[in-house]
């Protein structure tokens, strides 16, 4: 498993990315007729959708932040730093299914195996078909759910991304648009600032339902999306009770975990440091992972050392359209959807 302060990374990059292109397009777009909305009432869509009673779905992800595709990324790999930063260089395509707010289910299909999570109430099954090994993850009600997969989801991408509306962003409604086969409006997230890498986020909202049917994440002055979650087929059809059941295949390798209030889904029986300190609000923010969270061995690591370029000041730095990192000649991690010469600035000043 990856190593614990690492665990933190793309959780910590979700919000900043709000984070090989899949060989198939998302789905066919064109324009919808629906009645106008404002900004406000697409939003208040949106918050609708969260009592839907279920539905399922084919998705695709993709990022195209100019990295090179990882051989060694995916549901075989041992690679901690590969692990870590799957949500930046992955491609994947998935199915989901939900039914109301307590059961659901996520299959990511991989190159050499498929990845699931499925939750049935306080109950979440992590299944890696590669590895051949279960997690089953007791939550208490009214903690946290753990992680569920590095592949976002269209409604998680969007609430990362409407989450940071302040005044600091422009909201506007666009074009509508046709995608999976429903009729959507287009919701654009604008920040105000120049001092980000993100030039804008576009919501695909269903029209009828609320519910978010694809995020565009666009870098600054670009003119296709350097990240995209989608649906491409989508059925409102609430899913039977049987899809959420889940048992362990004979043979395989299963860990047992309990989630309480305060606490996260536990790594070989050692708990996880405190959330990175952050650095600013809003679209520039910046987070940072002390040195004595970061393992040593990150700076001898074939994929690090793929992915990175040598930073000005001592480190390493890994640069992408979206979202940079750099790790310090001193072992912090400081990550954000801003220039490196932002992160530089921050790690000189301790």
């Amino acid at each position: 498993m990856p190593h614990r302060a690492l665990r933190w990374l793309p959780a910590a990059l979700a919000p900043v990315v709000v984070a090989g292109a899949v060989a198939i397009p998302l789905a066919a777009t064109a324009s919808a007729d629906l009645p106008d909305r404002s900004p406000a009432e697409v939003l208040a869509l949106v918050a609708h959708a969260k009592s839907l009673p279920g539905y399922s779905g084919e998705l695709t992800q993709s990022s195209d932040l100019g990295l090179p595709q990882l051989p060694s990324t995916g549901p075989g790999s041992g690679s901690q730093t590969a692990s870590a930063l799957d949500l930046l260089t992955g491609s994947h395509r998935a199915s989901i299914a939900v039914a109301g707010t307590t059961r659901s289910r996520i299959a990511v299909q991989d190159p050499m195996g498929e990845r699931d999570v499925v939750r049935d109430g306080d109950t979440v099954w992590l299944w890696n078909s590669a590895k051949n090994t279960a997690e089953q993850v007791t939550v208490d009600t009214s903690a946290l759910p753990p992680e569920q997969s590095t592949t976002m989801t269209p409604q998680s991408a969007a609430d990362e991304a409407i989450a940071r509306i302040t005044p600091s962003t422009d909201v506007s409604v666009e074009t509508t648009t046709t995608v999976a086969g429903h009729a959507a409006y287009t919701l654009v997230l604008t920040p105000k600032t120049d001092a980000t890498t993100v030039g804008s986020v576009r919501i695909a909202v269903d029209g009828s339902t609320g519910l978010p049917l694809r995020v565009q994440i666009f870098a600054r002055g670009a003119a296709a999306p350097a990240f995209e979650v989608g649906f491409t087929q989508l059925d409102y059809t609430v899913p039977a009770a049987s899809r959420f059941d889940f048992s362990a295949p004979s043979g395989a390798t299963v860990e047992h975990h309990t989630v309480t209030p305060g606490t996260h889904r536990p790594t070989s029986g050692t708990a996880l440091p405190a959330k990175p300190s952050v650095t600013g609000t809003g679209w520039d923010a910046v987070v940072t992972i002390p040195a004595a969270d970061v393992p040593a061995a990150l700076d001898s690591n074939a994929t690090f050392l793929r992915l990175t370029q040598p930073a000005p000041a001592g480190g390493r730095v890994l640069s992408t359209s979206l979202v940079t990192v750099l790790r310090t000649g001193d072992g912090r991690v400081l990550a954000g959807a801003v220039p490196q010469s932002r992160l530089e600035a921050l790690a000189a000043q301790g």
